[in-house]
């Protein structure tokens, strides 16, 4: 398959996303340096997804804070709820 350079988005990684084997590429990916995010772009390329590893903004780790107090309040409710049963 060839695709036209405008329909490749840039990224530092392209994976497939099959629901076979999509779960194993992504286990390959390298580990994410601390201070950085991974950006996702669905069909970059074709099937294939983009990773893009680039540096935190003070917006993105504002972000990154209040997704993991959401999380730690949903876990906490479960567990109590839980304890209730």
């Amino acid at each position: 398959m060839t695709l036209r350079r405008s329909k490749v988005q840039k990224a530092d990684y392209y994976l497939c996303e099959s629901r076979e084997s999509g779960h194993l590429c992504r286990q390959k990916l390298p580990q994410l340096q601390p201070g950085k995010v991974r950006r996702v772009e669905m069909n970059a390329a074709a099937h294939f997804w983009g990773y893009t590893d680039e540096l935190a903004s003070a917006e993105d780790m504002a972000s990154i804070t209040r997704a993991r107090e959401i999380l730690a309040a949903g876990v906490a409710q479960l567990a109590i709820k839980k304890a209730v049963r």
